[in-house]
């Protein structure tokens, strides 16, 4: 008897453990007045600079951001806010946002990558994740240390000629 119970309150508390839920994917463009979206696509495009968050996005994904929230702020000014549109017009609005989220966040600098490769002398898979940011910082790194080398050896081989 007192071994069921045991379980029970195993159980039980097996239970009433907090369940982590996955990170909610931040909506970066909220469309609602146009005065409010103007300060959104302000911040949007100040992010797509150099060093900033959406550094890495393709010159065409950025062509496509601009235009589509250029677009977005044409049919805001026309209705005035989203409350005033009609409901087909919400759709292509919110269709057009979920598309610029879409691209932003595949393109954001702390988004994960992950792989799953054996190490090198393993038979045994490990999982190792980086954000796009130190992905690219480890690729300037590399890069940087085989020109250093390639300097090293050009002064080895015309020093060994004097």
């Amino acid at each position: 008897m007192m071994r069921i119970l045991s379980l029970i309150a195993l159980g039980v508390l097996l239970v009433s453990q907090p369940v982590l839920a996955k990170k909610p994917v931040e909506k970066v463009v909220v469309a609602d007045t146009p005065e409010k979206f103007d300060a959104t696509i302000e911040k949007i495009r100040g992010q797509m600079a150099d060093g900033q968050r959406y550094e890495f996005l393709q010159e065409r994904d950025r062509e496509k951001v601009n235009r589509k929230l250029d677009r977005m702020r044409e049919m805001l000014v026309e209705a005035g806010s989203v409350e005033a549109m009609q409901p087909e017009q919400k759709v292509k609005l919110f269709s057009i946002q979920e598309e610029v989220n879409g691209i932003l966040a595949r393109n954001a600098d702390d988004r994960l990558v992950c792989s799953h490769d054996a190490p090198t002398g393993s038979h045994v898979p490990m999982t190792t994740c980086h954000t796009v940011r130190e992905l690219a910082h480890n690729r300037e790194n590399a890069r940087h240390q085989m020109d250093v080398i390639k300097d090293q050896n050009r002064q080895g081989i015309t020093n060994s000629r004097d």
